[in-house]
């Protein structure tokens, strides 16, 4: 059983209190009792290309600046630090609302970072929290954005997604919306890893997941990612995507909580969005030869 193979394997679990799960802890520990919190702080602006992108989200009480920016782009690194050291924020537990924006920052045109605002009730969401945030403040970005087209595209033909993906990937420009690496296969199955204790550093097991399903299939070709992880009484449960071919599926030999299928599975196509690209621009990128 996996849960055996990963208790045995000396990389596998972590069953002590490591020094990278005392600093998780500290910084848990951290968010909850100091009053303000730099909510883009780990971002290195100083290194790479950066692009900040605005999405606009389906709200029930719009707002005339969601009308006004609509989606956007700015690529000035010195808003984005003044933003980086203003954005000092408290923690809060009202965020009961829907989002008017999703802002995603990439480096090097990969994403790296998503945060939402509501700007009715007041509030940003990172990384699972929230933070009061003032709705004026968000004006800053009509002196920076650039306006950016964006088109959802469905796919009937996996194979023809593959080709789209291939090609916006190599066009400069183009950002995704959301993790597109999962596409790059036709289907995906999921591993089932339970009863861990809590003391286990989720990041060292996803290296051991992906570096046992290597072993056993003696190939790279596969995109894992942990679909989610719950606390249960005294032990961590987790579920992992793997997503592949169907031939590297059957020669997996771990517990599979859900057996292989294709991502039409059960849908007439899968959708995708691209920013940064438009209709026509889509379609004058698939005609090259």
């Amino acid at each position: 059983m996996l849960k055996n193979d990963i208790i045995h394997s000396h990389a596998a679990l972590i069953s002590f209190m490591s020094k990278s799960y005392l600093l998780s802890l500290c910084l848990l520990f951290a968010t909850f009792t100091t009053s303000a919190k730099k909510v883009i702080e780990d971002l290195d602006f100083d290194t790479g290309d950066w692009a900040l992108i605005g999405v606009p989200l389906h709200n029930y009480k719009s707002l005339p600046i969601q009308r006004d920016l609509g989606t956007f782009i700015t690529k000035d690194r010195a808003f984005m630090q003044q933003i980086q050291q203003s954005w000092d924020l408290a923690l809060t537990f009202e965020d009961k609302c829907d989002y008017h924006y999703a802002l995603k920052f990439y480096r090097e045109g990969e994403l790296i970072n998503t945060i939402k605002l509501n700007l009715h009730c007041g509030y940003l969401t990172s990384d699972g929290f929230s933070y009061s945030f003032n709705p004026s403040e968000f004006e800053r970005f009509k002196q920076h954005a650039k306006p950016i087209s964006w088109s959802r595209i469905s796919f009937g033909d996996l194979d023809l997604l593959k080709k789209a993906i291939q090609r916006l990937d190599k066009t400069k420009g183009v950002y995704w919306y959301e993790d597109i690496d999962q596409y790059r296969y036709p289907g995906y199955f999921m591993l089932s890893v339970n009863g861990l204790p809590w003391s286990s550093n989720l990041d060292s097991l996803h290296t051991t997941i992906q570096a046992q399903i290597q072993a056993q299939v003696n190939s790279d070709r596969f995109y894992l990612k942990k679909y989610y992880h719950v606390f249960r009484y005294d032990y961590i449960h987790v579920r992992y995507i793997v997503n592949c071919e169907e031939s590297l599926a059957k020669r997996v030999e771990m517990k599979q909580a859900l057996g292989w299928r294709s991502h039409l599975a059960g849908r007439d196509s899968v959708r995708i969005v691209a920013i940064g690209v438009d209709e026509q621009k889509y379609w004058k990128i698939m005609d090259k030869k």
